[in-house]
Formats: C-alpha cells, structure tokens, sequence
C-alpha cells in the first residue's frame, strides 16, 4: 500500500454492456478528453459514519406516513418493512420537520380510539395520531434502526410546546418503570424504557414566521437552546442532543452559547429540478448542485473545527447533521415550475443523489448523520401500490448499495479532466448554502468518493454528471490492490423510472472484472452511477 502503480479499472454499461480494456499506452491515444481518477491511502484515513445514509418521516400530507408507512388509520403496511429493513437504514429522524411546531406528543399515546384528529396547519392536511411514539419506536425496531425524536420547540402561543413537555416526552421513552412518566408508559404496555438517544431541539426556527411557527433571531434561539440542552442533559446525561444549525453567522451564535450542551448542529440542502415533459430542463444546474452544498459544508466544518478547540471539545467534538436533503421536482404545469412530491424518482436523481452522497463522505468525519426525505412514497425510495403492495424506485439500489459497501474509512481521491466551469455555472440548490459562491475552479463531469474497509477492501462510488455525453474514466489505485467486481446503475434514458406497470426499469447490474495489462477503462453513461471493488493482492 505504499507506492502507486497505473490500474486502469472496466466499467460494463448497460445496453449494450461493453468491456473496454486498454493498456496504459493505447488509452493516451486520440479521442474524447478522459477523466484520471487517482485513489491513495492516507496514513490516518478518517472515519466515515454510517449514519450519513438516514432517513426522516414527517405526515406531510402526501402518503408518506398515512398511505405510506402504514394504512390511513395508522395500522402498519407489511409490505414496505422487508424493504426498508433490507436497506439497513442506520437513523430514523420523526416527526420532522416542519410539522414539529404543532404537534404536541401526549396525543399520540395510549388508545388508539381517544386519540384526537386535528387539522395540520403546515400542510394542510390531517395528523389522526395513530401513529405516536409507541408505534413509531416499534415500528423502528421491525426495520432494525435507531429512532432519532425531534422536540417542539416552537414560541407560538396556541402551538408552541415547552421545556416541560419536552422532558417530559423524554422521560415517557426513557425513564425507568418506577419513574412519572415511565409509570405512564407501562401503563400504556410498554414497561421497558426505549432508550433512544438521538433528540433534535427546534427545526428551522431561523424562518420566516409561517402557520405554526414563529421566527426566532439567533440570539434568542441560542438562549433557548442553551436553556433546553443544559436542562435536558442534568437530567438526561447520555443523551445525543441535536441544535439548530443554518449560516454560519447563525451558527456561531449557536455554538458561542450552547456549545458545551449539544452534541449535533443540523443543516438543510434541497437541489430543485426542473421537469417538463417528464424530462429534466437545465441539466447542469441540477447535476452540480451538490458541489454548492460541499462549498458551504467546508465553510462550517472549518468554523466548527475550531469553536470544537475553544469548548475543549476536540475528544466529543461537535459535529454537522444534513437532517433534510433531497432532490426537490418543480413540475411544469402549463405556466409555471410547481413543487410536487408525486414526481417519480429518475435516473438523474440517482446522479443528484449521488453526488450528495459523495459530499458526505468527503465531508467525514465532521458530517456525522444525514437524513434522506423521505424513504416511502413522496420522493421515496419505495412508492406503496394499494394496502399491500411496493416497488422500489432506483434510488432504494443506490441507497443499498451506499450503506453495504461505502461504509470504513475515507481515502483520498485526486481527479483531473474535463466538465464545466464552477463560477459560471448557476446551482438550483437551496437551504443553508445560500450564503456561499464557488471559486472560479472547474468541476469534473465525473465524481467520485473511495473508501477502505475493515477488511481491506476499496469501494469506489463514481457518476458521470454529464446529461448528454458517456465519460470515461481512467483510475490509478493503490499497488496490490486489484479490480473484482463492479456494479452499475444506469439507463440510456436519463429520465427513465420505474412505475407500477414497469418496476424494473431502471435496475442495477453487475459483472466481474477482468483486468489486463495494466489498466481498465471505466465507461459511465450520462447520468450513470458505478462502484468498483478492489481487493488486496
């Protein structure tokens, strides 16, 4: 693992699926500008946190808890558990998300039948409370993750919660059998505390006042933090608290106040495709949209780095949590670009997705959980059929795969080729990056990630973010380490997804390597997404 030679590593595409195999000679010849990806391994490789590849659920009014997670009366739909718990999801974020500042926990426990239906502001929709913490933490232990629980912390006076409450709810999931309100949850059939960990305080209060939510000033959401967090961990030492992140003004104030009680601060990203058609309009401000959020994520890890070394917090260092990220469809309707969740997830999604993905791990170790919405139905990595059917869209392949093999430590990975100008190129992302402008630096077409795992194995996660051309790409890998298998999601059809009537549209695909010489070309379709995996000679 010590010095370097030139692998050239195969990509098999798909329809047709082409092996491609050059020496190091014959791939300098003429022909379209190629891409070098070089894969080395540091001395200290940093950890990479599987929590990254969370999810949240949040009644959004869109089938994505009632119709989605369970039936409209909260029973539990069998069919979407074998495939959430296939996917190993590592965190679940509940109940959100912007429907936090109006909902109030005690409505959701204890018989099914008292439990009140209320009109959601938010959303517009209705929260029936069949689905409450009991059934939320049980349902997570059917899919085996861990339950992250986020807190009301909002100010308006009809919906607002309080610091009572939030204990509270803490000391119903985890307080001992003979305790208040552990006593209440036995009562309700639950003696065994859940012990859950992970609790995030407030959601977005930096926002403009909205429904139930008031805007808080960083000032006086940081005095309230502080307040909370200290209150919460006297009682409650070993718990993960989760604080409000945003800019990096914001969070300075934050961190500045309530630094020595918090162990998370949470941040938003939301790339907005624009689809017309069925098909993807201004294909570069989407696909390179993850580079603003990795700008802005390199700003916050610096502060954060050092604020960690004035709290002396360099052993329980603070860390970032992309609590909600997605790829946001604004929809042509005739007039104009309308937000939808019912837009199905496509194959430039799994580039989106990817590409954030990879920010991720680039990002390791001080992003340190992320949180996907959502995985069933809107925007879903699963979409429901009925009361007892699902597929899988093409990001739940994308996901699986990320949390089985991107998963160790990061190595570091140089790449160098052609793709488009950062400073000139205009980024459909919003949330937090708001703040930040790229240097004027190109972007290579291919991205890529690398990680080395405990047994010594390289994963390499490459996508082409180019919509219309195929790129190639040529990687050098550590000396003794050898090409084995590789797997691709692809599709000819950059807008191609899979529906009811055709689920398998968009599937991955897998073949052996055969390596010869001393290298192997990597071909990646537009949009295209590739893992390769080396092993120790």
């Amino acid at each position: 693992m010590q010095g370097i030679h030139k692998t050239i590593l195969c990509l098999l595409f798909r329809r047709p699926l082409l092996v491609l195999l050059f020496t190091a000679a014959q791939l300098s010849g003429h022909g379209q500008e190629k891409t070098s990806v070089t894969i080395t391994i540091p001395q200290n490789p940093a950890p990479v946190d599987p929590m990254i590849y969370g999810q949240m659920l949040e009644n959004v009014n869109d089938s994505m808890i009632y119709g989605g997670v369970t039936d409209m009366q909260g029973n539990e739909q069998k069919q979407v558990i074998p495939l959430l718990k296939d996917l190993q999801v590592p965190v679940l974020r509940w109940p959100g998300g912007t429907v936090v500042y109006e909902y109030h926990w005690r409505n959701g426990i204890g018989p099914r039948s008292l439990r009140p239906v209320v009109s959601t502001l938010a959303w517009q929709g209705k929260e029936n409370y069949q689905f409450g913490t009991d059934e939320f933490l049980q349902w997570c232990r059917k899919i085996g993750t861990t339950p992250y629980i986020n807190l009301n912390m909002g100010t308006h006076p009809l919906y607002g919660s309080t610091l009572r409450e939030a204990l509270e709810w803490i000391g119903y999931v985890n307080g001992p059998e003979d305790s208040d309100m552990g006593k209440l949850r036995a009562y309700h059939g639950h003696k065994d505390p859940y012990g859950v960990k992970y609790w995030g305080i407030g959601n977005e209060n930096y926002l403009p006042g909205r429904a139930a939510r008031v805007q808080d000033p960083d000032t006086v959401y940081a005095e309230r933090l502080r307040l909370w967090a200290s209150t919460i961990k006297a009682q409650f030492p070993d718990l993960s608290l989760l604080g409000v992140g945003h800019t990096s003004g914001w969070n300075h104030t934050v961190l500045e106040r309530a630094g020595p009680y918090i162990d998370f601060l949470t941040q938003h990203y939301y790339v907005n495709a624009k689809v017309k058609d069925g098909r993807l309009q201004d294909p570069a401000a989407t696909l390179f949209a993850p580079a603003k959020m990795e700008a802005h994520l390199k700003l916050l890890s610096a502060q954060l780095t050092e604020m960690n070394r004035t709290l002396q917090r360099t052993q329980h260092p603070i860390r970032l949590s992309v609590d909600e990220w997605n790829d946001r469809h604004g929809v042509y309707n005739g007039n104009s670009y309308q937000f939808s969740r019912q837009s199905v997830r496509k194959q430039f999604d799994v580039t989106v997705a990817a590409g954030m993905l990879n920010v991720f791990i680039r990002q390791s170790p001080v992003v340190g959980m992320a949180n996907y919405i959502f995985p069933v139905n809107a925007h879903g990595l699963i979409r429901t059929v009925g009361t007892d059917d699902a597929f899988r869209t093409p990001l739940y392949y994308l996901f699986k795969q990320y949390r089985e093999k991107m998963t160790g430590h990061k190595i570091d990975v140089t790449l160098k080729g052609p793709g488009i100008d950062a400073k000139t190129t205009p980024f459909n992302i919003t949330g937090d990056c708001d703040e930040v402008t790229l240097p004027d630096a190109p972007l290579t077409f291919v991205d890529a990630t690398a990680v080395l795992n405990k047994e010594g194995q390289i994963h390499i996660a490459l996508v082409n973010r180019s919509a219309d051309n195929t790129q190639e790409a040529i990687i050098t890998v550590p000396s003794g380490y050898k090409a084995v298998g590789i797997w691709e999601l692809a599709h000819r059809n950059i807008n191609a997804s899979n529906e009811p009537g055709k689920r398998f549209e968009v599937v991955p695909r897998t073949r052996t390597v055969k390596q010869k010489g001393t290298g192997i070309s990597v071909r990646l379709l537009p949009c295209a997404f590739a893992l390769l995996q080396l092993v120790a000679e």
